[in-house]
């Protein structure tokens, strides 16, 4: 018994060794501003690019799974709440502010942006032509499902469903798939069936 705490131990310790290590690592690599509360769970590979005007702030116990990045330009802010854990290959692109209040789940290959490239002007390359952006707020005790795509607001306690577009602000305890997402139920309340009238299955 004796031995197996020692091994448990041991993995702990150097559990919190290789995370100090690589965020000390990411640290000393950006260019930008870091506020952490904690040292975060990281699992790479794990990318952070950051202008020098920029500011990334860490609640507590935050994980990141394989794969993470986020670039943060210009004088953009990237703030995650406590208790948030990110599934593999999820991106976050910031230019202004997005702001993830915590507690909340993010599935696999999930992207999170506040700015959307112009396309109205024909005589223009794309890529010319600038963003549209808007700050994102994402609340508390929130789940978004697996290649779900934020580019608005979501409420506390909300549920994205997988490969959802988000492009109008999701109500608190709403539950919106699709693309672009529309709320199918509340969480609490009743479902669109029900309220349309129409009959749920009991099976």
């Amino acid at each position: 018994m004796k031995a197996i705490l020692r091994t448990a131990l041991g993995r702990v310790r150097f559990g919190r060794f290789r995370d100090w290590y690589r965020w000390t690592w990411i640290r000393l690599r950006t260019n930008g501003t870091i506020v952490a509360e904690q040292i975060p769970q990281i699992d790479p590979p794990f990318a952070l690019r950051m202008s020098p005007g920029a500011t990334l702030v860490l609640g507590r116990n935050v994980r990141f799974r394989p794969g993470f990045s986020a670039d943060i330009e210009g004088s953009g802010v990237l703030e995650i709440g406590p208790d948030t854990a990110f599934n593999v290959n999820c991106w976050i692109g910031v230019t202004t502010r997005v702001t993830i209040e915590g507690t909340s789940l993010f599935g696999p290959l999930v992207t999170v942006t506040d700015g959307n490239h112009r396309y109205d002007d024909p005589t223009v390359p794309i890529w010319q032509q600038g963003l549209d952006t808007r700050e994102i707020t994402i609340g508390r005790n929130v789940w978004i499902g697996a290649k779900a795509t934020i580019i608005n607001n979501v409420g506390d306690g909300a549920v994205i469903g997988a490969n959802a577009v988000v492009t109008r602000p999701v109500p608190a305890r709403s539950v919106a798939v699709g693309i672009p997402a529309r709320v199918r139920h509340t969480i609490g309340g009743e479902d669109e069936t029900s309220s349309r009238g129409g009959e749920r299955s009991s099976g």
